[in-house]
């Protein structure tokens, strides 16, 4: 637990920005449980950047195992428990559209977690005495953030991800989703894809403010211990993804199989990240005759991957459109990519044409097409000359765009404003 002592050594210990510091308080269905954890990384990213900017960082998330509070780096994380330990899960794994999607009895733990996380949010509130709330996702914690704004006169910021609009469509969903931006003091969205699924809507639009990257951390990674995991010249395609219905990983290994022979038999696929697809995508890999081409990595730690898009050739991210539609907000891993100076792939689904532009920072085909899909990465395998002009460019549209500095002066930015709009309405 972190002490009242620890808690104002974290905040002297801050960098202070010339303005006073901003209380923020950031709610979340997930955030990384450690250091290791890739479970919603860009939230712990940006939660560090607005703290090295002097802002006094509390985040409210899902616990998997008990209910605690503990400083990391320039941020207090506060965990709440919403059932039995050995019964909790919803929040993490594939994230939790996708495990009530598999698990539907998964349904009855959503009440103990919205109960769980008011409480903990009135408590945390009562205690740190924040200046705003951030809500990240409308559902669920936007509505619980604006439960809480008129109990305790906060004002809030909505911020859509993706998963919240494109998914969850129903009349009653879209409803509450709607009356959850109206009713928030300002509401931002990763990309203008994502705003956009909200459909017209008779108040302010979106502020686009896209989740970043850390520029240096991802073009630092060394290749060469796991090149030796490689015969020699041989070329690396790397996914990095859930392995979820939507993020197309089924389609990759289609197209690897519709490679040229003479291509695929030096070519290597590696596949990193776990969910409810893996054991499909396995037999998938078999029944292709491509398994011995392809090593599924699992989890990985979020410190490791800069080594590994350091040792790829090309990276290729082939989302789709899911059953319930759920499309890619924005698509971090692009952006790690960029980083890295990896030339890469992308599907012209939700926010991703927004990252890659096409034939200038990467290639853009349509999604769900194997055989388009596999042409683009013969074309770029063959062509190393055009994977470097790419790559440079998008490691300079990254570098500009994208880094946490950047995006973390846009929220204090924003936050200042509505802190400043607020105080001349709020008693």
């Amino acid at each position: 637990m972190a002490s009242a002592s620890q808690s104002e050594e974290i905040r002297t210990a801050t960098p202070m920005s010339r303005q006073r510091s901003l209380k923020v308080l950031m709610l979340a269905s997930s955030y990384p449980r450690t250091q290791e954890d890739s479970a919603s990384v860009f939230l712990r990213h940006l939660a560090e950047a607005l703290g090295d900017r002097g802002l006094q960082v509390h985040v409210l998330a899902p616990a998997e195992g008990q209910n605690e509070t503990r400083v990391e780096g320039p941020v207090i994380v506060h965990r709440f428990q919403y059932l039995p330990v050995s019964w909790q899960r919803l929040a993490y794994g594939s994230g939790i559209l996708p495990n009530l999607q598999q698990n539907p009895w998964l349904w009855v733990q959503v009440p103990f977690f919205l109960t769980s996380m008011s409480y903990s949010l009135h408590r945390v509130i009562r205690t740190e005495e924040p200046d705003l709330i951030h809500a990240h996702w409308i559902l669920p914690q936007g509505l619980i953030a604006v439960a809480a704004k008129y109990l305790y006169k906060l004002p809030v910021i909505t911020t859509a991800h993706g998963t919240d609009t494109f998914a969850l469509q129903a009349r009653s969903a879209n409803w509450v989703k709607r009356f959850v931006v109206a009713k928030s003091d300002a509401w931002t969205s990763n990309s203008h894809a994502t705003s956009q699924a909200m459909g017209e809507l008779p108040f302010p639009a979106a502020r686009i403010i896209p989740m970043g990257v850390n520029v240096r951390r991802f073009s630092s990674g060394e290749a060469a211990s796991l090149r030796r995991e490689l015969p020699e010249n041989e070329l690396l395609v790397l996914f990095v993804g859930r392995l979820i219905e939507n993020k197309g990983c089924h389609i990759l290994l289609e197209a690897f199989s519709l490679l040229p022979a003479d291509l695929r038999a030096r070519t290597t696929l590696w596949v990193i990240g776990n969910g409810q697809q893996r054991v499909p995508l396995e037999q998938q890999a078999k029944a292709l005759a491509i398994f011995n081409k392809i090593r599924f990595w699992g989890d990985m730690s979020n410190d490791r991957l800069p080594d590994f898009y350091a040792s790829a050739d090309l990276f290729v991210a082939p989302s789709i459109e899911g059953a319930s539609g759920s499309r890619e907000g924005q698509g971090v891993v692009l952006l790690e990519a960029s980083a890295a100076k990896l030339a890469a792939i992308a599907t012209k689904t939700g926010g991703m044409s927004e990252v890659i532009a096409d034939g200038v920072t990467g290639l853009l085909v349509e999604a769900g097409d194997p055989k388009l899909l596999a042409a683009a990465i013969e074309k770029l395998l063959r062509d190393k000359r055009l994977r470097t002009r790419l790559a440079e460019n998008a490691r300079n549209n990254v570098t500009s765009r994208y880094d946490w500095s950047n995006i973390a002066a846009q929220f204090e930015e924003l936050y200042r404003q509505v802190c400043e709009d607020s105080s001349v309405v709020r008693p």
